[in-house]
């Protein structure tokens, strides 16, 4: 697979964190997976009929509601978190999945007598410390980090561990990922399995044909990268002469970067029909590109399930797909967590939040205008409360 990378502006760097005020200029990859002489156009020739029907197969279970994979070997009890206090640091509240997951671990540890606070990070390292700071100040018994980079916190993070106060890390890396110096748990999803599933739909819409597709990524999220690594492996598995370009837009960047970098690729490459942002946050600024294109045959695939894509994928426009991330059942998790932490009991390695992808063939049977926990189809709540022995 040849690279071709544009090296960022002189004088910007990025960070790693999902909002951060990141000001590194794109860079653009392209990335011809198995096309011939290095030439990112690839080639003409189909998948192998199996690699389409496995991949077919895999969007097929993975549009299926998903199951709550906890069991009644991981019960806890509940009692230890009476009275004790969880602060969210998040990367910016004003980010409505960020909203719906805190609104859930509100209400989850409502059951059990714990209170959550929250702080608005504003997606800037300074107002992530500050955050910590006031938690470490308000003896906060555990302090969970939304969608930011652990790494930007270190010192921050040092302190409250020396203050005997427990810190999690939300949406960090694939279960099981190795965590940082002083992190005692993360609550997150396979996003390795989330950007094959993106993949494996593109493999099995297209019909194996070698098609072209724009992957734009965003290496300031920490996360990104597995998602990322999921989407190339599993298309240069199952599509050989699929061409890819993969072009990365810090978060900072996404509103004023993202319309034109997608109406620049293309322009510049015909042969792409599927345009994938990592994020439905990006998905907001692809879309009006894609129309303005005139290339009604371009499809859209993206991950999360916010409202106003899923709307756009209902209404038949321009989303073809998009992988859902349940941000309640997360918010339940986190609340999970932090029970068996301040409870005195080792936390989960996977609270097991499982992915749906909705499609054309599944997102009629979904009501938009109900709240995001009923399109996944699984009563987690309850699950949760078995295990807490709590609200049955």
């Amino acid at each position: 697979m040849k690279q071709i990378q544009r090296p960022p502006r002189r004088g910007r760097t990025a960070t790693r964190a999902f909002g951060a005020l990141a000001t590194a200029a794109a860079l653009t990859v392209l990335a011809a997976c198995g096309g011939q002489g290095g030439s990112s156009n690839g080639s003409s020739a189909a998948a192998d009929p199996a690699a389409v029907q496995k991949a077919t197969d895999a969007t097929t279970a993975l549009s299926a509601p998903p199951t709550f994979g906890l069991t009644d070997a991981d019960k806890v009890d509940p009692a230890g978190a009476a009275g004790k206090k969880l602060w969210i640091i998040d990367i910016s509240s004003s980010i409505p999945l960020v909203q719906v997951s805190d609104a859930a671990t509100t209400q989850a540890l409502g059951l059990v007598g714990a209170t959550v606070k929250t702080y608005d990070g504003k997606g800037s390292v300074t107002e992530y410390t500050r955050g910590i700071q006031a938690a470490i100040a308000d003896k906060a018994d555990v302090i969970a980090l939304y969608a930011i980079d652990p790494n930007l916190v270190a010192g921050p993070i040092q302190a409250a561990a020396d203050a005997g106060i427990k810190v999690v890390v939300v949406q960090y890396g694939d279960p099981g990922a190795q965590l940082p110096k002083n992190v005692a748990a993360q609550v997150t999803y396979p996003y390795t399995d989330a950007g094959a599933a993106m993949a494996n739909f593109i493999v099995s819409d297209a019909k194996g044909a070698a098609v072209g597709v724009e992957f734009i990524s965003a290496s300031d999220v920490s996360n990104s990268k597995a998602i990322v690594g999921g989407f190339q492996d599993t298309l240069k598995a199952a599509c050989p002469n699929c061409s890819l370009t993969v072009d990365d837009v810090p978060v900072a960047d996404w509103q004023t970067k993202i319309t034109t970098q997608v109406n620049s690729t293309l322009g510049s490459h015909p042969d792409i029909k599927y345009v994938v942002p990592v994020y439905d946050g990006m998905a907001t600024f692809a879309v009006p590109a894609i129309k303005t294109s005139g290339k009604k045959d371009v499809k859209l695939v993206s991950f999360n399930a916010t409202k106003s894509i899923m709307q756009n994928l209902k209404d038949g426009d321009t989303v073809a797909a998009d992988v859902g991330s349940p941000q309640a059942w997360e918010g339940w998790a986190l609340a999970d967590q932090f029970i068996r932490i301040v409870g005195g009991n080792p936390p989960l390695e996977d609270e097991k939040v499982g992915l749906r992808m909705f499609t054309a063939q599944n997102i009629g049977r979904i009501d938009l205008s109900a709240p995001e926990s009923t399109w996944y189809g699984v009563d987690y709540e309850s699950g949760y409360k078995k295990l807490w022995g709590v609200g049955e």
